[in-house]
C-alpha cells in the first residue's frame, strides 16, 4: 500500500480532504456501563440517538480501536506521586510495570467521523494549487464545522476534535490494520498534513490479498523486526430486535474477547421524508402482491407479507406522526476485524466474534477481503454495498460504543484490573477524595467469609507503605501482622499484641489524643476542638463502663446519674483514667438508693478491672504516651480475643462484655494515629471487624469524627466487615467516598451492599452480582478475589485483585488454611524424600 493509492490527500485540523469531500473527526468520550441505573441508560441512549438525528443528511463514519495502556506513563505518573518511597520502592515499581506490560491490556477509542459536504473549491485547490489554499477553502467552511463542533459536544456523544496526535494514531491503526500498535509515533503536533508526509503511513506496510482469499496479510515493521498479520473483515448481517436498554450493547459485546477487536461502521442517516417515501412505495407493492395471491390465484396469501405489511405501517406512522428524532431511520455497513499470527488463528477468532452475536445478529465473512479493509482507513469508499442494514436511529445508538469499564485513575496504586463484560486495567489514588474532591476519607470493604477483605485491605496498605505512607492497623484476628514481616516493610513495621499491651493502652481517656496547635488556624478554633475531645473522652467513658455492666444494671434508670456524676467530677484530660471513676462511684452524693446503686457498680467495676481483660482499660494510673515511634505500619492484633455473636442483644458472659469493649477501644487507638502527625501528610488507618462500634452508643461518634476529620487529616480509613448492615447501622452509606464490596450470598445483605454504590437502587438485578464473585476453581479453592468497586469518582466496575507481580506479599495476605504448609506436613515430606533417597541409593548397589 501507498499513500498514492489512498483517498486521503490533506488532513487540517480535526478535518480531513479525500477526493471533493471534507470530513471533520471527534473522540467520543468513553461511557460506564456497569452498574449504571437503567434509567440513566436509556438516557443515555435516548440523547446519542437525538445527537444523531440531527445529523440528517450526512454520512458518519465510526471506528473503534484500541491503545495500549501507558504504562511508563503511569510508572512515572505513580512514582511523582509517592511522598517518601521506601528503598525498595525502584524495584517495587519495576516489577509492577513488568506485570502490567506482559497482560498486553489496551483502553478503548472511539472516533466519529462526519462528512461536511462537497467542496468544489476544496476540489479545485487539491488539483492543482498549494496546500495552503487547501487550508483557506477548509476555514471557508468554518460555519458548518462550528456547528457539528457544538452538536458533537451534545451528552450523547461528548465528542471533542480530534488532536493532530489522535489522528495519527487512527490512522497508524488503519493502515497497519492487525498488527501491534506502535510504540512510538512522531511528533505529529502541528495542524496540517500535507499529502507527501502520509507515506509515513504507508510505506512501510504492505496489505496481500489473495482473489476470494479467506483473510488478507498485513506486514510491516516494529523496532525493525518484520511482523506479518493475518486479517478476517467480518459484517453484521440479519439482527433481530434487540433490547433497550441492552445488558451488553451489542457494539460493546466484542470488549468481552481476549484478543483486540477493530470495529468500523459507514452510517447513512436517512431524510424522514424519502425513508415514509420509501415505506408506502413498499405497502403499495405488499399489496399488489397480496392482491395477487387472494384475487387473481385465490390463494391465501403468505403470512410474511402481513408482517411486512405491519412493520412498514409503524415506520411510516413514525415518521409522519413522530414529535422527536428518534423515528429517524439510519442505513449502514458496519465491518469488524480481528487478526491473528496465522490464519488459523484469524478464523478462530472471526468464529468467536460469531457465536459471540449468535443468535441475535448473524455475522458473515464478505467475498473481497480486501476491499472491505480498506474501509477501516478514514477517507476510503465502500468496498461493497453489499449487507447493508437498515435501523432506527434509537438501535444504533443502542450499539453505545463508548461503553467501557471506566474505574479507578492513572495515577494511583495499581489495584488489578476489571473482570467484567472487558479488561481494563484498574489503579486508584486513595488520597484523591480528601486532596482534590474535598471528600469525607471513608472507604468500607465488605465480604463474607473467604471474600477477601484481607486481601483487598493488606494490597491497598502495602503498595502505599511502599511510597512513605503511614498506616495504623486494627486487626483483630492478627493475620495482617504478616506485613510487617516482609523484608520490604520489617525496617519500618511494628506489630502490637494489644492483649499483651501494658495496663491502660486501651484507658477511654488516653485513645482521644490532646488537639495540637499547629492543626489549627486560630486560637479560638484549637479551644473549641480541645473542648470537643473533653467532651468525646467523657462520653466514651460513660459508654464503655455501661457496657461492662451486667444487662439488667445497664438499663436501671439510676445507673445513668451514677455515671453522669462519677464522670463529671474527674478531668476530661488525656492522663485521667476510668479507675478514677470508678472510686468517684464510691463517693457519689445523693439519696440513699443512689448510693447503694452506685456503690454496687463500684463494686462490680472494681473487680471487672482485676481480670486480663479488664486491666487494658482500668490502668493503676497514668503511664507515658508509647506511640511515638517512627515506624510507618503498626499493626494491632487481638489474638485470642473472644467475640459475642454478631447478632446478639447483649451477652451475660463478663468476659465477652470485656472483649468488645477492648476491641471498641482498640479502633479508638487505632484512629488516634490520625491526630499525631503531620496534619497535611498521607495517613492510613485500616479497622477490621468494624461491626463491633454499632454495639456501642458512641459508635456513631466515632463515625462522625472519622468522616469529618479524614479530610482534615488527609486520611484514609477503611472499615472492613462481613455484613454491610453493621455499617449501615452507623450511618456510613452518606459519608463513604469509596467501597470494595465482596462475594456475598445472603439476598438482605446483597440489597444493603448497594446502599454503597451511588445512583443504584434496590431491585434492578444487580444484587446477584455479589454471589457470583469469587467463585471457586475446578480444584475448589478461589482464585484471585473479586470486587464490586467504586471509586468515589463516579465509576462503579467488578474488579479483580492482582498481587501476582508481589508472590511473596499474596501469600503473606492468604487466610485460607492451607495443610501443605504445616509443619507436620513438611517434615512428613522431607521424611518421605530422604527415605526415597536411601531407598534408590541401595537400589543402585544392589544393582
Amino acid at each position: 500500500m501507498s499513500s498514492r493509492g489512498l483517498s486521503l490527500r490533506r488532513i487540517t485540523g480535526h478535518c480531513t480532504v479525500a477526493g471533493d469531500r471534507v470530513t471533520a473527526w471527534y473522540q467520543l468520550a468513553p461511557q460506564g456501563w456497569s452498574f449504571r441505573p437503567d434509567n440513566a441508560r436509556e438516557r443515555l441512549i435516548v440523547d446519542t440517538a437525538d445527537a444523531l438525528a440531527q445529523l440528517t443528511k450526512r454520512n458518519l463514519h465510526l471506528r473503534v480501536t484500541t491503545r495500549p495502556y501507558p504504562v511508563s506513563r503511569w510508572a512515572q505518573a505513580h512514582d511523582a506521586n509517592a511522598p517518601a518511597p521506601l528503598p525498595g520502592w525502584p524495584e517495587h515499581l519495576i516489577r509492577d510495570q513488568l506485570q502490567l506490560a506482559s497482560r498486553s491490556m489496551a483502553d478503548k477509542e472511539v472516533y466519529l467521523g462526519v462528512d461536511l459536504g462537497t467542496s468544489r473549491r476544496v476540489l479545485h485547490a487539491l488539483s492543482g494549487l498549494a496546500g495552503r489554499v487547501a487550508d483557506r477553502e477548509v476555514a471557508a467552511m468554518a460555519k458548518p464545522i462550528r456547528e457539528v463542533d457544538d452538536l458533537l459536544r451534545h451528552p450523547g456523544f461528548e465528542g471533542t476534535p480530534a488532536s493532530p496526535r489522535q489522528l495519527e494514531w487512527l490512522l497508524h491503526r488503519s493502515c497497519s490494520l492487525g498488527l501491534p500498535a506502535p510504540l512510538t509515533l512522531g511528533a505529529a503536533e502541528d495542524a496540517d498534513w500535507e499529502r507527501d508526509d502520509l507515506a509515513e503511513f504507508t510505506d512501510h506496510v504492505t496489505w496481500t490479498a489473495v482473489p476470494y482469499g479467506r483473510t488478507i496479510v498485513v506486514q510491516g515493521e516494529a523496532d525493525g523486526i518484520e511482523i506479518q498479520r493475518h486479517v478476517c473483515v467480518l459484517s453484521l448481517g440479519r439482527m433481530t430486535d434487540l433490547d433497550i436498554p441492552p445488558g451488553v450493547p451489542w457494539i460493546q459485546r466484542t470488549d468481552q474477547l481476549p484478543f483486540p477487536v477493530e470495529w468500523s461502521a459507514r452510517v447513512m442517516i436517512e431524510d424522514a421524508g424519502r425513508v415514509g417515501m420509501a415505506m408506502r412505495r413498499n405497502i403499495q407493492r405488499i399489496r399488489s402482491q397480496k392482491e395477487h395471491y387472494e384475487h387473481e390465484h385465490a390463494e391465501p396469501a403468505p403470512g410474511a407479507l402481513d408482517r411486512q405489511a405491519s412493520k412498514a405501517l409503524v415506520v411510516e406512522d413514525e415518521l409522519s406522526s413522530g414529535l422527536s428524532g428518534l423515528s429517524t431511520r439510519t442505513a449502514g455497513w458496519y465491518r469488524i476485524a480481528v487478526s491473528g499470527v496465522s490464519e488459523e488463528e484469524a478464523l478462530d477468532r472471526a468464529a468467536a466474534v460469531r457465536q459471540l452475536f449468535a443468535p441475535q445478529v448473524t455475522i458473515s465473512r464478505p467475498a473481497d477481503q480486501y476491499a472491505v479493509a480498506r474501509e477501516f482507513i478514514p477517507g476510503e469508499k465502500l468496498g461493497t454495498t453489499a449487507y447493508k442494514r437498515r435501523m432506527p436511529v434509537t438501535t444504533l445508538a443502542a450499539a453505545v460504543p463508548t461503553a467501557t469499564a471506566k474505574v479507578g485513575d492513572r495515577v494511583g496504586i495499581h489495584l488489578g484490573e476489571t473482570s467484567g463484560t472487558s479488561s481494563r486495567v484498574v489503579t486508584w489514588e486513595p488520597w484523591k477524595a480528601t486532596e482534590q474532591a474535598e471528600e469525607s476519607g471513608l472507604a468500607v470493604i465488605c465480604a463474607g467469609l473467604g471474600g477477601g477483605k484481607s486481601t483487598a485491605g493488606g494490597n491497598i496498605i502495602y503498595r502505599t507503605v511502599m511510597q512513605g505512607v503511614s498506616w495504623t492497623v486494627l486487626d483483630p484476628s492478627g493475620r495482617l501482622t504478616a506485613l510487617c514481616r516482609l523484608p520490604q516493610l520489617a525496617a519500618v513495621s511494628k506489630a502490637v499484641d494489644l492483649l499483651d499491651a501494658a495496663p491502660g493502652a486501651l484507658c477511654a481517656y488516653r485513645v482521644i489524643a490532646e488537639p495540637r496547635r499547629e492543626h489549627y488556624f486560630g486560637e479560638v478554633e484549637w479551644r473549641v476542638a480541645q473542648v470537643n475531645a473533653q467532651a468525646t473522652r467523657r462520653l466514651l467513658a460513660s459508654s464503655v463502663l455501661r457496657s461492662v455492666l451486667p444487662r439488667q444494671m445497664q438499663d436501671h434508670v439510676l445507673t445513668e446519674v451514677a455515671l453522669m456524676r462519677a464522670v463529671g467530677s474527674v478531668s476530661a484530660s488525656v492522663t485521667s483514667s476510668l479507675s478514677e471513676v470508678v472510686s468517684a462511684l464510691g463517693r457519689v452524693e445523693g439519696d440513699v438508693e443512689l448510693q447503694r446503686h452506685a456503690g454496687y457498680m463500684h463494686d462490680f467495676l472494681a473487680e471487672a478491672a482485676r481480670t486480663s481483660h479488664g486491666r487494658l482499660l482500668f490502668p493503676p494510673g497514668y503511664r507515658n504516651d508509647y506511640d511515638t515511634d517512627e515506624s510507618l505500619l503498626t499493626v494491632y492484633s487481638l489474638r485470642g480475643l473472644t467475640f459475642p455473636d454478631e447478632n446478639a442483644k447483649g451477652s451475660e458472659d463478663l468476659d465477652e462484655r470485656l472483649s468488645m469493649c477492648v476491641l471498641y477501644m482498640a479502633a479508638w487507638l487505632a484512629q488516634r494515629a490520625m491526630y499525631l502527625g503531620d496534619v497535611h501528610a498521607r495517613k492510613g488507618i485500616f479497622i477490621d471487624e468494624a461491626w463491633a462500634l454499632s454495639t456501642f452508643t458512641t459508635g456513631r461518634r466515632f463515625i462522625e469524627r472519622a468522616g469529618r476529620d479524614s479530610r482534615k487529616h488527609n486520611t484514609r480509613v477503611l472499615m472492613a466487615s462481613q455484613n454491610p448492615s453493621d455499617l449501615l447501622r452507623l450511618d456510613l452509606a452518606n459519608l463513604v467516598s469509596a467501597a470494595f464490596i465482596g462475594r456475598l450470598t445472603d439476598e438482605t445483605a446483597q440489597r444493603d451492599a448497594l446502599r454503597f454504590i451511588p445512583g443504584i437502587q434496590p431491585g434492578q438485578g444487580y444484587e446477584a452480582i455479589f454471589e457470583s464473585l469469587s467463585r471457586p476453581t475446578a480444584t475448589g479453592r478461589r482464585g484471585p478475589r473479586e470486587f464490586v468497586f467504586s471509586d468515589g469518582a463516579g465509576g462503579v466496575e467488578r474488579i479483580r485483585m492482582d498481587l501476582s507481580a508481589h508472590p511473596e506479599v499474596l501469600e503473606a495476605l492468604d487466610t485460607t488454611a492451607d495443610p501443605t504448609k504445616t509443619r507436620t506436613h513438611v517434615a512428613a515430606n522431607a521424611l518421605s524424600i530422604a527415605v526415597d533417597r536411601t531407598f534408590n541409593g541401595a537400589a543402585r548397589e544392589s544393582a
